[in-house]
């Protein structure tokens, strides 16, 4: 996962297509399960872009369009970074 991603659409872009020349989250995840993630930092890292991720799949499972779920999720992040938004999820306890 790349570190600089600061936008939910960026995030979103990431994790299930891929960016630079690399596959996509979702891939490894079906490939390698959870070797990827090697360390309990990583792990961290993980596990609050998914909670992003769930937020955004909860908004289009509620009938918001893709697109528009992110602009929400995006809208909703102001000025915060990924891990920051997802503890204000967290905190919300939205998903």
């Amino acid at each position: 996962m790349i570190c600089k991603i600061s936008s939910v659409q960026d995030l979103w872009t990431e994790w299930h297509e891929g960016v630079m020349n690399l596959p996509s989250i979702e891939y490894l995840e079906t490939t390698f399960i959870t070797k990827q993630r090697s360390s309990a930092q990583e792990s961290k890292f993980f596990s609050r872009r998914l909670y992003v991720i769930n937020y955004v799949r909860k908004l289009v499972n509620d009938g918001i369009p893709v697109e528009l779920a992110i602009n929400k999720s995006d809208t909703e992040r102001d000025r915060r970074s990924i891990d920051g938004f997802s503890k204000w999820l967290r905190s919300k306890n939205f998903v």
